[in-house]
């Protein structure tokens, strides 16, 4: 009985002291506590952070004028007028200017619209040079084993107002040519018309290269080709562009031919 009370005297004695150190621990933490909180108030906020500054250089981004809508310096024909972008270096310089016409194919065509350039003083110099093309071709549907049974053949489509041409395929094989032309808007009326003779006919329509002329002018600055561009345009068939003098470099500028 006297060894059950002196266990039980040392469990409690152990007890006491061990609530003794949970005491001095929990004061402890609490103290800590209570000096972090206070640091982090008497400290000031962190600055928000923010972004570098990037700075780059941008090229300017060309204004389009309001005298020449994009309309008027876009070329009419199938085949437009392109040629890279100005660079920046180049287009911070003061940039000559460069009218030039649509293309001509016929020597008839280019004889006319020369007179009709000279004739309005505007010094045209001619562009030579070779261009493929859409060219819309139609032909009797028969071949013929001689140049005699084709001109027969001819004489049936002239008597309908219909020109015609031989041509000889390979030996022995001709054809009858009933019209070439370049552009769509001529070939469907003149298909129309091939229809009204009521006899069968071959079409094809391929792309082939063809000697073209065009004309240019003097260059000048923005305002004087822009004042030609205008002269040229109110006759209606010129079809002027305007481009620049280095882009035109690029596209022709081996291949003017200087009046004499």
């Amino acid at each position: 009985m006297v060894k059950l009370t002196r266990i039980v005297d040392r469990l409690c004695a152990f007890i006491q002291q061990s609530m003794k150190w949970y005491s001095f621990l929990w004061r402890l933490l609490l103290l800590t506590g209570l000096a972090g909180i206070a640091w982090l108030a008497w400290q000031p906020p962190l600055p928000a952070l923010r972004s570098p500054i990037v700075r780059a250089s941008l090229p300017a981004t060309p204004v389009a004028d309001s005298t020449v809508s994009d309309s008027n310096v876009t070329d009419n024909s199938d085949d437009a007028l392109s040629g890279p972008a100005e660079k920046p270096e180049q287009a911070a310089k003061p940039l000559l200017w460069r009218v030039v016409t649509r293309r001509m194919i016929t020597p008839e065509g280019i004889h006319a619209l020369t007179n009709r350039l000279e004739a309005m003083h505007t010094h045209p110099i001619s562009i030579h040079t070779t261009e493929e093309m859409t060219m819309h071709a139609f032909d009797d549907a028969q071949l013929f084993k001689s140049r005699r049974q084709a001109r027969e053949m001819a004489r049936f489509w002239q008597q309908h107002d219909i020109e015609t041409n031989i041509i000889r395929a390979a030996k022995g094989v001709y054809l009858l040519g009933l019209g070439r032309y370049f552009q769509a808007k001529y070939a469907e009326a003149w298909q129309q018309q091939l229809d009204r003779v009521g006899r069968k006919y071959r079409y094809q329509r391929r792309r082939v290269p063809v000697p073209v002329v065009r004309f240019t002018f003097p260059s000048g600055d923005r305002q004087q080709s822009e004042r030609l561009w205008k002269k040229l345009n109110t006759t209606g068939i010129v079809m002027p562009v305007l481009i620049s003098e280095s882009q035109f470099d690029k596209l022709y500028g081996d291949k003017i031919q200087l009046p004499q």
